[in-house]
């Protein structure tokens, strides 16, 4: 009886404990949660001070109260996994989460080709940040398939070219209704990707093609459906002056939406520059300084801003405390929002920030001052608001 008794126990544990050890250890689980305290300050030249105060925070959380972000990538170890983002941004007692992604692939050819199904996202060819974070794939009404080359006989460095078939990434009424979906209309939607890394740097870039069944609002017409929605994402960062320069960085990425739209208004432009230098050592303290400089240009029909962004952080016990300045100058060109205005805005944001290995807290505070358009000015007063904001951070990683 007690041999029966033993079999059976580790029967049961070969058949549910094993294997579920081995999808733990398949199955990684990663995220983040981040929230804060928030207080706003707002006042238009000659009006009343607004003042706001909620739990939120500013540091790329969305707009609700703050933000948990579910990771989950599965690897069978045998060429095959699945890889999906969850999003929750609003807190409510009733809100659903965001599905940013949820899609399963296959490497084949030892790993020359990869196939990915479902709702796409984790794109090779996307602009990876900072200040814009932006994937031709992702898209809100539907899904697609992904077919990624990556060829072993290229000597040098890695690439990986490829095509997305995709759904319509747009709304398909008010005008658009009267053109007949068909195969030709949903290949239209295609994109194509292309990335090369090597040690010298990066290239990636993506372009997605348009169908004009479906159209943003503002780019409907009755007759010609939405027209000219195509778009291009690209990155490229420089890696060798790093051996001449340690912890020195140069990278650019851009977004241009509307290359050919039937109305200009829609079309525009937005790309960035960054340059970073963060030593390792500096005498006997390990990473003393974090400087960084980003330059943006945005271009839209009859108006384009330009906007630089300088930074300094000293950084203290190997980074555990930072403290340090961002100043932000935009100046607005063209159709200006304020006829005349020097600026269109100007921003200081001292920072202070505790990192742990795992998580952060931190406070800023920030002060900017700028043009509004004339239409929304106070009557008889100057067309010039000023914000004042601090935010409390809390946010862990996992």
């Amino acid at each position: 009886m007690k041999k029966i008794l033993a079999a059976t126990l580790l029967f049961i544990f070969a058949v549910v404990f094993v294997p579920c050890a081995v999808f733990a250890q398949q199955l990684k689980i990663s995220g983040e949660a981040k929230t804060g305290l928030y207080w706003e300050s707002i006042q238009q030249d000659g009006g009343e001070v607004k003042d706001d105060v909620k739990l939120h925070n500013k540091d790329d959380a969305g707009q609700g109260q703050g933000r948990f972000r579910l990771n989950l990538d599965y690897d069978n170890g045998n060429n095959f996994g699945m890889r999906s983002r969850l999003d929750w941004e609003k807190w409510g007692g009733n809100e659903v989460p965001d599905w940013k992604y949820g899609f399963g692939y296959g490497h084949f050819f030892e790993d020359q080709l990869t196939v990915s199904v479902g709702k796409l996202g984790g794109s090779p060819w996307g602009t990876g940040g900072p200040e814009m974070w932006k994937e031709l794939e992702e898209n809100s009404k539907g899904g697609g398939m992904r077919v990624e080359y990556k060829p072993s006989f290229i000597p040098v460095g890695h690439l990986n070219v490829g095509f997305v078939l995709n759904y319509f990434n747009a709304d398909m009424d008010q005008g658009t209704s009267n053109i007949k979906i068909t195969l030709a209309e949903i290949l239209r939607e295609s994109v194509i990707g292309v990335s090369y890394t090597h040690d010298w740097g990066l290239i990636r870039f993506a372009y997605r093609f348009d169908s004009d069944a479906d159209a943003i609002q503002d780019n409907k017409f009755l007759e010609d459906g939405g027209k000219g929605e195509d778009e291009i994402v690209y990155r490229i960062e420089e890696r060798k002056l790093t051996d001449f320069l340690p912890g020195f960085q140069i990278w650019a990425l851009g977004h241009l939406f509307g290359l050919s739209a039937v109305n200009p208004d829609v079309r525009w432009f937005r790309n960035w520059v960054f340059a970073q230098y963060e030593p390792e050592e500096l005498g006997s303290f390990t990473k003393p300084f974090t400087a960084q400089l980003r330059f943006g240009h945005l271009y839209i029909e009859n108006r384009s801003e330009m906007l630089i962004k300088p930074s300094f952080y000293w950084n203290f016990l190997n980074k555990l405390f930072s403290v340090g300045l961002a100043f932000t100058y935009n100046q607005d060109f063209g159709n200006k929002l304020t006829e005349g205005s020097p600026y269109q805005y100007i921003e200081f944001e001292p920072k202070a920030q505790i990192n742990f290995s795992s998580s952060y807290i931190a406070f800023v505070y920030s002060f900017r001052k700028e043009y509004i358009h004339e239409f929304n000015a106070l009557p008889g007063r100057e067309p010039i608001k000023q914000t004042q904001w601090m935010n409390l951070r809390f946010c862990i990683y996992y």
